[in-house]
């Protein structure tokens, strides 16, 4: 049974693991739920969770918490050398290489999406890249409108993979604003990024392959958060048996 520790309770995605850990008590133990900013939104658990401190007790912490709450996050998690799986996404290039120097320390997965399905996506992504090299991509995201980083972490990821697919610097190549005459001619290189935001979309990414003449589009929906939360939790597992580094959910998925 692998006791779970998850930060972040209270959020969206907080839930939706702690009903998934509950519900399957011959697999998890939840030995915390940490939550931030309870006043505005109450969690579906015993209280008493709430006033635990920190404990060693777990064998992994899952954090669906927010950018702030990172460094305190990672600084838990070394002094008690307990693995993280990391699904917060918004991070800045100064928080990533936090992330990366922690994984030095205990094993770390960290990804922009934590559903199994959109990561046979990218799997199969830079595949097509690379077989459809001269192709002109275009990645189109939405998300409900609460959403708070635009693009999406998960688009980006999509962007950086069919970059180093086909050997290119994605800070070069990626393209955010086509506003103004002189932003409006694309080059052959570009991977061009649209946002929207409506509604309670969970989650929705489009990665058009275009060429004069035809055009090849990758599409997947996430219709809830159960998905995500099974990935984080297969994160877990993985994350438990593994050395110190970073990982990506395709390591969790051998692809």
């Amino acid at each position: 049974m692998l006791k779970v520790a998850i930060n972040g309770a209270n959020g969206k995605m907080g839930q939706e693991l702690i009903d998934l850990v509950l519900k399957n008590p011959e697999l998890y133990e939840l030995v915390l739920a940490r939550t931030f900013h309870l006043e505005n939104n109450a969690i579906p658990v015993d209280s008493y969770y709430l006033t635990l401190p920190l404990t060693t007790e777990a064998q992994v912490v899952i954090d669906f918490s927010n950018q702030e709450r990172l460094e305190e996050t990672l600084t838990w998690s070394l002094k008690n050398k307990i693995p993280l799986v990391i699904g917060t996404t918004g991070f800045s290039s100064e928080q990533l290489l936090k992330v990366k120097s922690a994984s030095e320390v205990i094993p770390i997965v960290h990804s922009a999406n934590m559903s199994l399905s959109v990561n046979v996506l990218f799997e199969a992504v830079r595949m097509i890249a690379r077989k459809l090299a001269d192709y002109e991509v275009e990645i189109i995201e939405t998300h409900h409108r609460y959403k708070k980083d635009a693009p999406s972490g998960t688009a980006l990821e999509i962007g950086k993979v069919v970059a180093a697919a086909r050997g290119h610097d994605f800070d070069k190549v990626a393209c955010f604003n086509r506003i103004g005459n002189d932003n409006a001619t694309r080059t052959a290189e570009e991977i061009g990024f649209s946002s929207l935001r409506a509604g309670d979309i969970v989650g929705r990414h489009i990665v058009d392959f275009i060429c004069d003449g035809e055009e090849l589009s990758v599409i997947s929906n996430i219709n809830n958060r159960r998905g995500f939360a099974m990935g984080a939790l297969a994160a877990a597992r993985f994350v438990t048996n593994q050395s110190p580094g970073l990982y990506s959910m395709q390591d969790v998925l051998q692809i």
